[in-house]
């Protein structure tokens, strides 16, 4: 496994990515309308050069993992930190969510994710961050904001 700077033309594979690491969860929790599972091509090519994102490539070449970026003024918003279902549980999600933080220069790490999925929140708190703000959507879905100071 290597990890690299995604370019444009890994977009539709990291997007198929995408779809296949968060489709499961969103259908559990009955989530149909989440952003992760309803971005087009077209809203991913324009969304790309706003972060710094990161693929984990496995020995043949496929991309398993990504994760993004997006620093300002001292604060690392990450977002979208994936891999395919088959790779899940073997530790590859900390190491690209170490990566983006280590790469990128920072004083508050800060990101967003359901507030229905336990073992998601508990591997972020695992990995030092904490609630910060919990919303309820429209849909009665929670959303909740996590950060991670350095000291």
């Amino acid at each position: 496994m290597k990890i690299e700077r995604a370019t444009l033309r890994d977009v539709p594979e990291i997007l198929e990515l995408q779809y296949r690491a968060f489709c499961p969860v969103c259908k559990e929790l009955g989530w149909s309308d989440a952003p992760t599972v309803t971005e087009t091509i077209e809203q991913a090519y324009a969304d790309f050069p706003n972060s710094t994102v990161l693929k984990m490539v496995a020995d043949d070449g496929r991309i398993i993992g990504s994760v993004r970026g997006k620093a300002d003024n001292g604060s690392l918003y990450i977002g979208r930190l994936m891999v395919l279902p088959e790779f899940q549980k073997k530790g590859y999600g900390k190491i690209l969510l170490r990566e983006i933080q280590s790469v990128m220069p920072h004083k508050r790490a800060w990101l967003g994710t359901s507030g229905e999925t336990e073992k998601t929140i508990a591997f972020y708190k695992r990995e030092g961050f904490s609630i910060f703000n919990t919303e309820t959507l429209d849909n009665g879905h929670t959303w909740i904001s996590m950060e991670k100071i350095r000291l």
